[in-house]
């Protein structure tokens, strides 16, 4: 059974910490598929890491 990538991937929501090695992944439109991306530094998301539509 596929996968559902959903609310447990949240880069996009403001106000979130994110710890250093954490992983999130992020919708590829275009390759159609999901790019999984390790954090490298601790940060806080924000409106600028919203995915476009």
């Amino acid at each position: 059974m596929p996968g559902l990538v959903a609310d447990a991937t949240r880069i996009w929501e403001a106000n979130l910490y994110w710890p250093l090695h954490a992983q999130c992944g992020v919708w590829d439109p275009k390759g159609k598929g999901v790019d999984v991306w390790e954090c490298i530094r601790p940060r806080k998301s924000s409106s600028l890491s919203y995915p476009d539509r």
